[in-house]
């Protein structure tokens, strides 16, 4: 152990004049995780994205990261929010639209007991998705959610917002 040690450091030792000396080449100073100097856009290769990270918070498809793909968006700016689902990310030119499929709003027949409650922001809904499938910008989404399978086709939203 201590002559791998030793060998250790008399390497160590040897490489030292060597970097120092004026023929070592600039590579060896360049870190392998450097920021690129230059601002070109780097054309990302394919349609699909596995995430998109939008006001600090990561956004995925349900089948990359189940977490990260519960929203509440307005599809068109003057309707009221309504939660969906991530299915995918696609990349259109620079910009990303969201494929998302809402949440069925749950049945009249079952209670939403978060009613009682209505400075927690936590809503039930049905587990079903719709068939409907909304394409979407970023900028629409309103918050992150956080979904909860829970009992009897119902599931939990609780509002993951940070303001």
């Amino acid at each position: 152990m201590e002559s791998a040690i030793m060998k250790s450091v008399a390497h160590t030792a040897n490489l030292c004049p060597w970097l120092h000396c004026p023929a070592c080449p600039e590579a060896c100073f360049v870190p392998a995780n450097a920021p690129s100097q230059t601002n070109e856009f780097v054309a990302i290769k394919g349609v699909c994205r596995a995430y998109a990270k939008h006001n600090c918070v990561n956004f995925s498809g349900s089948s990359t990261h189940g977490s990260n793909a519960s929203i509440i968006y307005r599809p068109i700016p003057d309707d009221a929010p309504i939660a969906g689902q991530i299915q995918w990310l696609k990349n259109k030119g620079d910009t990303v639209h969201l494929h998302v499929r809402l949440y069925q709003q749950l049945s009249k027949a079952l209670y939403d007991p978060f009613l009682r409650y209505p400075h927690f922001s936590a809503t039930t809904y049905s587990s079903v998705l719709g068939e409907k499938e909304d394409v979407i910008n970023l900028n629409d989404i309103i918050l992150h959610a956080a979904h909860y399978d829970y009992f009897y086709g119902r599931s939990i939203l609780v509002n993951l917002s940070r303001q």
